[in-house]
């Protein structure tokens, strides 16, 4: 699942920004994002089968706090930023990129300062490919 996740991680990001640049710039930004998040939740209830809660689904829900909203207003960020950012001139080959490089150096920071990580090369790899 270490690769596999990093893989749909990787096609879903793909996958966005392929498709957020094709949004009609006819469509209203907010209308847009809506209709997406309907789409989600229709998606991830027909996936919730399949990926069952350990402890039913109310266990789960009684977990939800805070952090569910802060993913949501970051997310909100991210749909009506790209979204605008292609429709106000930035090219799919370079808009990804430049925000790229500053959310990556941001996320290191954040993640040495406020999550005490340490900067390493990835340890499961070296692990696996010294094992074959």
């Amino acid at each position: 699942m270490y690769y596999i996740s990093a893989f749909v991680a990787v096609i879903g990001v793909v996958g966005y920004q392929f498709f957020v640049k094709r949004v009609p710039e006819s469509i209203n930004p907010i209308v847009s994002v809506i209709g997406m998040y309907v789409a989600v939740l229709a998606i991830s209830i027909i996936l919730l089968p399949f990926i069952p809660p350990d402890g039913g689904i109310l266990k789960h829900i009684r977990q939800l706090n805070w952090i569910q909203l802060a993913l949501a207003v970051s997310v909100i960020f991210i749909e009506l930023g790209f979204l605008l950012m292609y429709r106000y001139g930035w090219n799919l080959s370079t808009g990804n990129l430049i925000t790229g490089v500053f959310v990556h150096i941001i996320l290191v920071v954040l993640g040495i300062t406020l999550l005490g990580e340490k900067v390493k090369s990835d340890q499961h790899h070296r692990n696996y490919t010294e094992h074959y």
